[in-house]
């Protein structure tokens, strides 16, 4: 029997099996320390995310444990609002702050001492259970990591209004990072701006997502699969696929199939998510009549990876005020099975500098309609370029993205890890790199 290594307390409001955003790449990180012989404890909700839904099978109404993989899980029942506002979500995070709170205070009172507690943000209130653990374990390595600036983004999106509110928050969050051993985040753009906020930061490390090119790879797209969601295999795909909510200005995706109906008639456009936007999005898109485009459910990852393969074009959509508060964790699959992207992000941001900076999509400026239709419009005529962009993301992909090289280079930087992994790349990709084309001319 292997001797472990360490043990690692996660905590986070979302977690597997919740199959997009902050949940999945924590829970992949669980999942890796624990085949890689650490123990690992994790403290979460019930799984909710992107459906605003508990999955089914959860109850959430009482704490429950459970063991995947190896990794031990307290799920902790927490408020899920069916509409997302700005207060309902920080009543979420209020109740999961408070049920967290009690599981944390037994592990401490059984004297459960962990190597490194990782501390997903957000929600940034969790970041106050690791600063409590820490104060009492001295010897903790405390990591408070940053997927989203949700105060910032709450502040600029305009979904709190109360200066006196900010405030408090912004108070609040500054006593996290002045307490935290290492606060991490996924790109340089994030990592500036807090390094900006008014604190005492000790160290700083940039830990971006990741791809298992395991499970997401380029591959000819098996176009049965796609006849059977009912996507004609016949024409170009214009795919988003994520969170459907009102930082993302999807409606900008409706304007293009109505332009497209006359103007490019072999373009079809699916938008595969749900949230709170979503029925919002729908009945707009029945009054247009857009037989163009149609809306479908977060697919299974088999399903899923052969959706990412068909895609002509994928969509990277946000608006301008939140193009440098987070980096969309779609790229990184996008860019893993070379699909050719369009995002929108401001010239300053993070997300603009490393698709344009490594040439592997067009980055147009966010909330702008006729950029977008533009950019829509050159794909769909510029087959050398589109190659080009395709032949770009994949080589960057596999080279920067590998969850390996990434996780191991992270826990060798907070000292519970045993080497630095080269950036190399990826075997899985070796075959494709000299092969690769556009699927669909």
């Amino acid at each position: 029997m292997k001797t472990k290594k360490s043990s690692v307390l996660i905590i986070g409001i979302n977690f597997h099996p919740e199959p997009t955003g902050i949940g999945k790449y924590t829970g992949e990180l669980g999942f890796y320390l624990s085949q890689n012989d650490f123990n690992v404890d994790v403290i979460t909700g019930f799984p909710y995310y992107p459906n605003w839904k508990v999955f089914d099978g959860y109850g959430n109404w009482f704490y429950t444990n459970q063991t995947v993989d190896g990794v031990n899980i307290t799920r902790c029942p927490l408020y899920v609002p069916a509409k997302m506002t700005g207060l309902k979500r920080m009543l979420q995070d209020l109740t999961f702050f408070i049920t967290a709170f009690f599981v944390l205070v037994q592990k401490m009172i059984f004297c459960k001492q962990y190597e490194m507690l990782f501390v997903a943000s957000p929600s940034f209130l969790s970041g106050f259970l690791g600063g409590l653990y820490r104060f009492f374990y001295r010897k903790t390595k405390f990591v408070y990591h940053i997927q989203d600036l949700q105060i910032d983004a709450a502040e600029e999106l305009g979904m709190i209004k109360s200066n006196s509110l900010l405030k408090i928050m912004k108070y609040l969050e500054r006593s996290i990072l002045d307490h935290a051993d290492w606060v991490t985040t996924i790109s340089d753009g994030m990592q500036k701006r807090i390094a900006e906020k008014d604190c005492r930061l000790q160290r700083q490390y940039i830990f971006p997502n990741w791809v298992d090119f395991s499970m997401i790879k380029a591959k000819k797209p098996n176009l049965s699969v796609i006849k059977k969601l009912n996507i004609p295999v016949d024409k170009r795909l214009v795919f988003y696929s994520g969170a459907v909510g009102e930082k993302q200005g999807l409606e900008v995706i409706l304007d293009m199939a109505q332009n497209a109906k006359e103007a490019l008639p072999d373009v079809f456009f699916v938008i595969a998510g749900s949230g709170p936007y979503a029925n919002v999005l729908k009945e707009k898109a029945s009054k247009q009549d857009l037989n163009n485009l149609m809306f479908i459910g977060l697919q299974e990852l088999d399903v899923f990876n052969e959706l990412l393969n068909f895609a002509f074009i994928h969509l990277v959509i946000q608006k301008d005020k939140a193009s440098n508060l987070l980096l969309p964790s779609k790229l990184t699959n996008i860019l893993a099975v070379g699909g050719l992207c369009i995002v929108t992000a401001a010239e300053e941001t993070s997300l603009h500098q490393i698709v344009a900076g490594n040439n592997m999509g067009m980055v147009i400026k966010p909330e702008c309609t006729n950029a977008l239709w533009t950019a829509i419009s050159d794909a769909c005529t510029d087959s050398d370029l589109v190659d080009e962009y395709k032949k770009n993301a994949l080589v960057y992909a596999s080279k920067y993205l590998r969850k390996e090289s990434i996780i191991e280079n992270f826990l060798y930087e907070v000292g519970i890890g045993n080497r630095r992994t080269e950036l190399v790349p990826t075997p899985v990709l070796d075959y494709e790199l000299a092969g690769v084309e556009t699927l669909q001319n």
